[in-house]
């Protein structure tokens, strides 16, 4: 019943990819779930990872991964195909790798948590889902957007967008079978996907910004931040 559970809020990245699938003004929707997913990655580094990291790592060992995790995705900038920031099409598709890359490894990690917490208490491990449901929303409209505009068809965006919410389960799956990992194991993985997510936000999304229009970008801002503070809410009931 918990693996259900856990597999249904990380299919929330689907109602994300709907939006996107289902909207008739492609361009500021796009425009707009890029500056959610800023805004949301923004405040989800600062409020939710470091401190969850620090729970389990030190200071130096958090930088330490967090940096092993930021190169890993600067090193994959050579086997993902040439972009440049002035040329949108390419960049959005760029930005839509790279994010879906960062959300399966924190899906795989809030799935071990989600279900453990599920298995303690199940009305608390509810709320977790629904704080997680809640800014899964913008990751799967963000990278659902991008392959759009690179010319995905639909069902390559639909496909992505499951590959990305079946992460969720997998990690709930991996606790379920081996019984649970250490801390310091989960403290690695929060610390990578720290590292990852810097890199999308500030090397990435950051850039893109500058090309959008400005109405949009503060608009998206605003929504990210109320969707992060209703998150965090249902996160820490």
């Amino acid at each position: 019943m918990n693996l259900v559970i856990t597999l249904l809020f990380g299919m929330t990245v689907f109602i994300g990819t709907l939006i996107i699938l289902i909207t008739k003004d492609n361009k500021k929707i796009a425009e707009l779930s890029i500056s959610i997913a800023f805004s949301v990655l923004f405040l989800l580094i600062f409020l939710e990872v470091v401190p969850h990291t620090l729970e389990h790592l030190d200071y130096f060992l958090m930088i330490f991964y967090g940096l092993i995790g930021f190169g890993l995705l600067k090193l994959l900038d050579l086997f993902i195909p040439e972009h440049e920031h002035s040329h949108k099409k390419d960049h959005v598709f760029h930005i839509g790798i790279m994010a879906s890359i960062a959300l399966v490894i924190h899906n795989l990690i809030e799935g071990m948590v989600l279900y453990s917490t599920l298995q303690q208490n199940l009305n608390l491990g509810i709320l977790l889902g629904i704080g997680i449901g809640l800014h899964n929303i913008p990751m799967g409209m963000v990278i659902s957007s991008s392959l759009e505009m690179a010319n995905y068809n639909k069902i390559k965006i639909t496909l992505t967008s499951f590959g990305v919410s079946l992460a969720t389960f997998m990690g709930a799956l991996i606790i379920s079978l081996v019984g649970g990992v250490s801390d310091y194991i989960i403290g690695v993985m929060f610390a990578l996907t720290l590292g990852m997510l810097i890199y999308i936000v500030f090397f990435e999304l950051y850039r893109h910004l500058k090309h959008q229009n400005k109405k949009n970008n503060i608009t998206g801002f605003i929504i990210g931040a109320i969707i992060i503070c209703i998150s965090l809410i249902f996160h820490n009931h």
